[in-house]
């Protein structure tokens, strides 16, 4: 415990969750019901421990600023581990703001993941400057790639494809499975299926998603259209086994699309894993539009300078390998 003039640092308790929920439904923009919960749920967060959450409390035991760290994994190809802190809903009481609260609270966020042998930290901010000062470094990847397709590239022939809407999906175990096999080169542990529903599907559900799992379940495919939003039509997730089932799923969608939303024009978020755009036909590889995505921020915990790097490089690399899925923003 810590006092900086009438400010206390310490943990958010289990009994004062609903005070940390509370902050932020007071700082950022309207949310759905339930979506801040779910940082404490044993569903959405299994590996959530008390502590993980730092707060600053006024003199009168009011919380005005917060921190805290998600327990994530990062799994590579080569199936290594590495323990990632999340850094998630940072916010300030506007009464509280200017002071150093959360640069503070920021601070022991990383002794504390730093004590814990955790590996490296992420997270996703419009405001770089304010953690480029305690050591997080742009992460710059390329995403949603701009696709547009001539009308005969895409058949009208009628075909019995079961598209789901993302909230009629009961089980996620078979997509849990699916994603976990062949991983891309890094990526998020999705490490129970409970985990997968309430954070992914949960995304899923709020844009308004359809899912079609290939009928040998080797791979499965995501669209979605936000409506009143103002969002594009997307291919917001994929993933496959090998290059003919990544292949047909794209193809499948980029037809699904059309028939749906009578658009031929859709966002990509990420580039395949095994095949390419030039062999599907669709945009010509050099010469794509597609959007530089500098929010996101990676720190260095306690990794080699080497193993930090290659980890780095890998999710900047041009080849759209290495990706984090719209439904695993923070």
């Amino acid at each position: 415990m810590e006092r900086t003039s009438s400010i206390t640092y310490r943990p958010v308790l289990q009994n004062e969750q609903r005070k940390a929920i509370e902050l932020w439904q007071s700082v950022f923009e309207a949310k759905s019901d339930g979506y801040f919960e779910r940082f404490f749920s044993s569903q959405a967060s299994p590996d959530y421990r008390e502590g993980d959450t730092l707060g600053a409390w006024a003199h009168d035991d009011r919380l005005v600023s917060i921190v805290q760290i998600r327990r994530s994994i990062l799994i590579s190809d080569k199936n290594e581990t590495f323990l990632c802190g999340v850094i998630s809903n940072v916010a300030t009481d506007v009464e509280f703001r200017n002071q150093g609260l959360s640069k503070q609270l920021l601070s022991q966020a990383i002794e504390k993941m730093e004590r814990e042998n955790f590996s490296l930290s992420m997270l996703g901010t419009g405001q770089p400057q304010h953690y480029l000062k305690l050591g997080w470094k742009p992460l710059r990847s390329r995403i949603q790639y701009v696709i547009n397709l001539k009308r005969n590239d895409l058949s009208t022939e009628s075909e019995n494809r079961l598209w789901i809407p993302a909230c009629s999906v009961s089980s996620y175990d078979k997509l849990l499975e699916i994603y976990s096999t062949h991983p891309r080169p890094y990526q998020f542990d999705r490490c129970s299926s409970s985990l997968f529903e309430h954070w992914i599907g949960w995304h899923w559900k709020e844009s308004s998603a359809f899912l079609y799992i290939s009928p040998d379940h080797k791979g499965y495919i995501v669209i979605s259209h936000a409506d009143g939003k103002g969002c594009p039509v997307s291919i917001t997730e994929y993933r496959a086994f090998d290059h003919d089932t990544e292949k047909t799923l794209l193809e499948i969608a980029a037809v699904e699309i059309y028939r749906r939303y009578r658009q031929n024009s859709f966002l990509l978020h990420t580039l395949p894993q095994y095949t390419t755009l030039q062999s599907l036909g669709w945009n010509d590889d050099n010469n794509l539009i597609f959007e530089e995505n500098e929010d996101v921020m990676l720190r260095n915990i306690g990794l080699s300078d080497e193993q930090y790097q290659t980890i780095k490089t890998t999710f900047e690399a041009v080849n759209g390998k290495t990706t984090i899925w719209p439904g695993e923003y923070f």
